[in-house]
């Protein structure tokens, strides 16, 4: 009796702990220093740019950069960590979402893309990043996943799609 209540524990609390081990990204932690869009770091990773979320006037700020390595394209939830003399920004990763197999109609955005802007139950959703498709003739975004920054705990979270609706203009 002992050994099928210990099991049925294992199984219950071994899938939670392979989650979590799963989550844990090789690039959170890593730093550098600002780069021109289409750079490659000294990782390897290819810098598509970003934008500042939360207060741009803040000590640090807070940004999301879009990146890529091989296929697998990425969001970095970032810090940060000063300027150096040439009054270059570094940055600190704080968290990852990753997106392995996109299709090509896939569409990665995140808070600040001028084409994009999502409202749940009319309000303006903010630090809003997610996947989905664009919808030209309709002029909407039709999301498949998304999450929020949340900058209390440097983690990007998911995000419910019920009641979301997201328009889409070209720039």
């Amino acid at each position: 009796m002992k050994f099928s209540n210990l099991l049925v524990i294992a199984l219950l609390v071994l899938p939670i702990l392979a989650v979590g081990q799963a989550k844990k990204s090789p690039y959170i932690g890593y730093e550098y220093k600002g780069v021109v869009p289409s750079a490659t770091l000294p990782n390897g990773v290819k810098h598509f740019g970003g934008g500042l979320i939360g207060k741009i006037d803040a000590d640090p700020v807070h940004g999301i950069s879009q990146v890529e390595k091989g296929r697998t394209k990425m969001l970095w939830l970032e810090v940060s960590t000063g300027q150096d003399a040439g009054g270059v920004s570094g940055w600190r990763v704080k968290d990852v979402l990753v997106f392995p197999a996109l299709t090509r109609s896939d569409y990665i955005f995140f808070a600040g893309d001028p084409a994009i802007l999502c409202r749940q139950r009319g309000t303006e959703i903010v630090n809003l990043v997610g996947v989905g498709r664009i919808a030209r003739r309709d002029a909407i975004f039709r999301p498949s996943k998304l999450w929020v920054a949340n900058l209390g705990t440097d983690k990007f979270e998911p995000m419910s799609l019920a009641g979301v609706k997201c328009e889409y203009s070209e720039p």
